[in-house]
């Protein structure tokens, strides 16, 4: 069924989140679903396939599904343009015990310049103004990732104060990316793999890496049968928080990925993605254990200690066509190269 129908637009202003509108008319509905469901019918055998798609309006907060999403260089419009932050101007992250609640925060970006807060701790909805840049003011954080601090705006005293109601953080606040705001991708020492543009530079949201980040539900169900094997619990994909589910592949065969392209928009598949101990937090629970790291260091770690599942994903800028461009649930995943290297590597462990 029908998740979500959804229109997504653009804005042409720097920093301005999505729009993001459930759609009204029943006829609109009707008309999405009939469009997915013949997709879904008449889908050729052996195809990969999105699957899946979530947008991280809030960075570390939950993810909201969306059946339709626009990607720009820095990644899908509302994703990752807002973070929580604490009264010491640093990011707020769930690895740390007593933030663990910033996952049950539901963030929905409405408009240009809307974001809607929901908790199950908050009995009321909050609504949040990020357009009105000339009244609100800015402030140097840290960001995740980011190798030095970055100018946010402050998204006010009310915000802050439901946050606080939220997640019990003391002080936290918060804060967005602005029409001045500019972020490049920088190179992860621990895999050591080039940022695969002409400048090495890929422009980013508040997200840890890369813009994008995909996974493959056959690398899920893999992972679910050695945690099954070793007498563990299985995971679900929100562990992984990707952007992008795809279907049609062998289990890790997204390593050997190098160039792909969704509804003419193309990707250069980019490193590998190490996981850390976001992926042991009980989404529903937020209770923490082992897995699945220790399961994934049996037979998925690298060199410097990296347990990868999925990989990061740089747009190529000349292939996203401004207000139009737009990746679905659905749609056909082309492979238009592959890394030998990496290639040679999956055949030998997995093929």
């Amino acid at each position: 069924a029908l998740r979500r129908t959804a229109f997504l637009t653009m804005s042409t202003r720097p920093g301005a989140a999505a729009v993001l509108l459930p759609a009204i008319a029943s006829a609109v509905v009707v008309g999405a679903s009939s469009y997915y469901l013949w997709k879904r019918i008449f889908k050729r055998a052996g195809t990969i396939t999105v699957t899946g798609l979530n947008i991280y309006p809030v960075k570390s907060c939950r993810e909201l599904p969306v059946d339709a999403a626009v990607p720009t260089v820095r990644g899908f419009v509302g994703d990752r343009i807002a973070q929580v932050t604490d009264a010491n101007g640093k990011y707020c992250t769930p690895r740390e015990k007593d933030k663990a609640k910033l996952f049950q925060v539901q963030a929905e970006v409405w408009g240009d310049d809307r974001l809607i807060l929901r908790s199950p701790d908050v009995e009321e909805s909050i609504e949040v103004d990020t357009g009105t840049e000339k009244t609100l003011t800015s402030q140097s954080v840290e960001v995740l990732g980011a190798p030095e601090k970055l100018t946010l705006l402050d998204y006010g005293d009310e915000a802050a104060a439901w946050l606080e109601k939220a997640t019990g953080i003391p002080g936290c606040r918060l804060t967005g990316m602005g029409p001045s705001f500019d972020r490049s991708s920088v190179i992860n020492p621990d895999q050591e793999e080039a940022v695969p543009t002409s400048d090495g530079r890929a422009p980013m949201s508040l997200a840890d890496e890369a813009p994008f980040l995909l996974v493959n539900a056959a690398s899920l169900k893999d992972l679910n049968k050695r945690l099954k094997a070793r007498k563990k619990m299985p995971v679900d994909m929100r562990r992984f928080r990707p952007n992008v589910v795809i279907s049609g592949l062998k289990p890790w065969e997204e390593d050997s990925l190098k160039r792909i392209r969704i509804n003419g928009v193309e990707f250069m598949v980019w490193q590998r993605c190490g996981r850390c101990i976001m992926t042991t937090i009980d989404r529903d629970t937020l209770e923490r254990g082992p897995e699945p790291l220790a399961t994934l260091s049996t037979f998925r770690e690298r060199a410097h200690g990296q347990r990868n599942f999925g990989v990061h994903l740089i747009p190529v800028a000349e292939s996203i066509v401004d207000g139009s461009s737009l990746v679905a649930v659905d749609d056909d995943v082309e492979v238009l190269e592959y890394d030998e290297d990496r290639r040679k590597e999956w055949l030998e462990l997995f093929g």
